[in-house]
């Protein structure tokens, strides 16, 4: 019964065309056609002509009926004709909000006093504020996009950036299938990390090798520039035990301080623990003063060690076993002092 009704709100909502829909940049409803170039067009082609949606997914109904009622991202899960693994497409409803909110025709000039105006509440930060036009040239460079598109994306949707990059880089983030205009399409790599509260210990214990060992390398950051990821949570955390390995997802939210240009550029910010409820406080200003900081670990630490209500029974690793204790004595001792 329950896959009849599935199939039936299948049917009605009309899925079978929705990958036009998501790899659509929607030229019609928006003239912004004219940023895109060959390659994005040829990366479109490629994308529909080897995705197909994935109907017997439940997560690509529920994203649906959440999306309706204000999501902040839409999901849907396709299958790659190529190899047969799962897919995931992101695009960001309010990308199309913010550019429907603009005055067209669009050029870089007038695209980058609409991010200079609304960068105090964008979700990615480049900072010092003197260092945003160097950062927009650096992926000019490094990118298929022209500098106009580079603006675009910073003030849309920066992860259309950032993923491709980090990931050329070794970075833990999933293997990306493709971008087709403001969509994202990414290797459906595993669960999030809340599925992984109560699994073998020794499993917990790999993750959080991992979550230390990606902390310091995003400090350690790319030519020069630091990424300070604000919104670590087991949410944004995926971990596929076949290959042993963790990835970021969503690293819209996040700092990235050009390490050259802050005041205190041979100085280390050595973050204290802010309290506050359901958070992680931390102080922008501080980040993006300093050449390096340790706020990835002390985060990192903290997701470890406490939940956001800073219940020290509620972390990562906690509880630890009995067994856990007797194999490692120290272990809770280098967690208290992580």
């Amino acid at each position: 019964c329950s896959k009849k009704f599935q199939l039936l709100l299948i049917i009605l909502l009309n899925f079978r065309d929705m990958v036009n829909y998501m790899i659509s940049i929607q030229v019609d409803d928006l003239p912004i056609d004219h940023l895109f170039g060959k390659s994005v067009v040829r990366n479109c082609r490629y994308i529909l002509a080897n995705l197909d949606y994935d109907e017997s997914n439940t997560q690509n109904l529920i994203s649906h009926l959440v999306s309706r009622v204000g999501s902040h991202r839409k999901t849907q899960i396709f299958r790659s004709k190529i190899t047969g693994n799962k897919i995931i497409g992101k695009s960001y409803p309010k990308s199309y909000k913010i550019i429907r909110a603009l005055n067209f025709p669009l050029n870089r000039e007038y695209l980058r006093k609409e991010y200079l105006a609304q960068v105090v509440g964008s979700d990615l930060h480049i900072c010092p504020h003197g260092s945003i036009q160097q950062f927009v040239n650096f992926f000019t460079t490094h990118s298929d996009y022209n500098e106009t598109t580079v603006w675009l994306l910073m003030l849309t949707n920066p992860q259309l950036l950032l993923h491709p990059y980090l990931e050329h880089h070794g970075f833990p983030v999933p293997q990306l299938f493709g971008i087709c205009g403001l969509t994202i399409f990414q290797e459906h790599v595993g669960p999030t990390l809340q599925h992984f509260y109560k699994a073998n210990f020794e499993i917990k214990l790999r993750i959080a090798k991992q979550l230390l060992e990606s902390a310091l390398k995003f400090t350690n950051g790319f030519e020069g520039y630091r990424m300070y990821i604000t919104d670590l949570t087991a949410d944004n955390l995926i971990y596929n035990e076949e290959s042993d390995k963790l990835f970021f997802i969503d690293l819209n939210t996040a700092f990235i301080v050009d390490s050259k240009d802050t005041i205190h550029k041979d100085g280390i910010d050595q973050h204290e623990n802010i309290e506050c409820d359901d958070c992680f406080a931390f102080l922008p200003d501080r980040l993006c003063s300093y050449g390096i900081s340790d706020v990835n670990l002390l985060e990192s630490c903290l997701f470890l060690h406490e939940n956001l209500k800073r219940d020290r029974t509620g972390g990562f690793l906690k509880p630890i076993p009995a067994d856990i204790t007797a194999k490692y004595p120290n272990l809770e001792t280098l967690l208290d002092s992580c």
